[in-house]
């Protein structure tokens, strides 16, 4: 039998094939993939809330409240809140922040305003907060189907569309944005500190929530968006209030922002303002105010602004 051994001199053509190169292709392959499980993992970190329960309920401010649980539309997550009555035939619902919750921050304050002010008002857990289900976070795209169950809820208990409004903050803001452009039972939007575009806003929430340098999580930031897209069905292409705003003409909106927010930029809310192409949007800009602090620091003005805004809306 001949040999298989090649004699001497004799090279196989893995042998004669030059080394460097195929190194390099080998080194490539490593890096693409290490690349994109380290996108996998900051991806999933990412949309993954920090749940936060309700310590006090609105009992605890001597106010009515009944306990509410419901169903997100599509994807049928359950959802918890509280329903407070009052003596109008309005209704608006608050949406709170990232990480936050119903009745949390100065949700409490802005229910019992709008309370008094004769509106009812539904409070409840977005998605992955609070008492709500799911577990991951759906960059007010998702959030959207919790806002849509949420109506639907008010309109079965015998309010007309139209006679209902959203105030959202910040995260709850954009959500609220995102939510009213496919929900035309809206009759008009508060809009505390939106974010334009999500993109934007992801590489400061990944060095935040990984602890990574700001360049770094810039470099990481295209490797997330395919692998959220990819794996989580979240196109940042099209999570982007400014996008879709126009959609709400002629609704009335109004974009409150400080102007010394360092989470969103207020140039986040003169463009929202400008992609709106509505006579009814409203931008309210407060001087030297951080992000969602227009509550705390001009509480009178601030709740006498919306509630008179919702007041000449609905």
């Amino acid at each position: 039998m001949p040999s298989r051994i090649p004699a001497d001199g004799q090279l196989s053509a893995w042998q004669r094939a030059p080394r460097a190169p195929l190194l390099a292709a080998g080194a490539v392959v490593i890096l693409v993939v290490f690349y994109a499980v380290v996108c996998g993992v900051i991806a999933n970190v990412s949309l993954t809330p920090h749940r936060k329960l309700p310590e006090h309920m609105p009992a605890d401010r001597g106010m009515v409240a009944e306990a509410v649980q419901f169903q997100s539309a599509v994807d049928r997550l359950p959802l918890a809140g509280w329903f407070l009555p009052s003596w109008g035939e309005r209704a608006i619902l608050l949406l709170h922040g990232l990480d936050s919750h119903s009745w949390d921050g100065s949700q409490p304050v802005l229910a019992q305003a709008y309370v008094e002010a004769g509106f009812h008002v539904l409070v409840f857990d977005l998605r992955g907060h609070g008492r709500s289900g799911g577990e991951r976070l759906g960059l007010g795209w998702r959030e959207r189907r919790d806002v849509r169950a949420a109506v639907d809820l008010i309109l079965k208990r015998g309010f007309e569309p139209g006679q209902i409004g959203l105030h959202g903050t910040s995260y709850g803001a954009a959500t609220a944005l995102l939510a009213a452009a496919a929900i035309p039972e809206v009759g008009a939007v508060v809009a505390d500190s939106a974010f334009a575009d999500v993109r934007e806003l992801m590489v400061a929430e990944i060095a935040r929530r990984t602890d990574l340098p700001t360049q770094l999580a810039s470099l990481l930031m295209p490797g997330v968006a395919f692998v959220t897209q990819w794996l989580y069905a979240l196109d940042f292409d099209i999570i982007a209030p400014e996008r879709t705003v126009a959609s709400m003409a002629p609704r009335p909106v109004l974009f409150i922002h400080g102007s010394a927010d360092a989470v969103i930029p207020v140039a986040h809310a003169y463009r929202l303002q400008a992609a709106a192409q509505n006579a009814a949007a409203e931008l309210w800009i407060l001087p030297g105010v951080g992000h969602t602090k227009g509550m705390s620091k001009m509480r009178e003005t601030f709740l006498k602004r919306v509630v008179t805004f919702f007041d000449q809306s609905l």
